[in-house]
């Protein structure tokens, strides 16, 4: 594990499972991200340890990029680097 996080990354307290499985996301990480009522968020784990949230909307780029390319033959290495840019996206923008 890193031992310090860079300048995109933060902590923003903890939260609590509720009985119906609900979280409240602490208000600053809401203000950070740009949360709003009604936003989607998409789910996502790793390992069994790990659980993020990302926008639904940050995620368009890539389903446009792999649906377009549908219609033809696409390569492993093309829906690859479609996934790396669209990560590489994501790593640079504030969610």
């Amino acid at each position: 594990m890193p031992s310090k996080l860079s300048l995109r990354e933060k902590i923003y307290g903890t939260t609590t499972v509720g009985a119906r499985g609900q979280v409240v996301i602490p208000a600053l990480a809401r203000k950070d991200l740009k949360l709003k009522t009604g936003d989607q968020l998409i789910v996502i784990g790793k390992l069994g340890k790990v659980l993020g949230l990302i926008k639904a909307d940050q995620i368009e780029s890539l389903v446009t990029a792999i649906m377009d390319n549908l219609d033809g033959p696409v390569t492993k290495r093309q829906m690859q680097t479609q996934a790396e840019q669209f990560i590489k996206q994501l790593k640079s923008k504030t969610i």
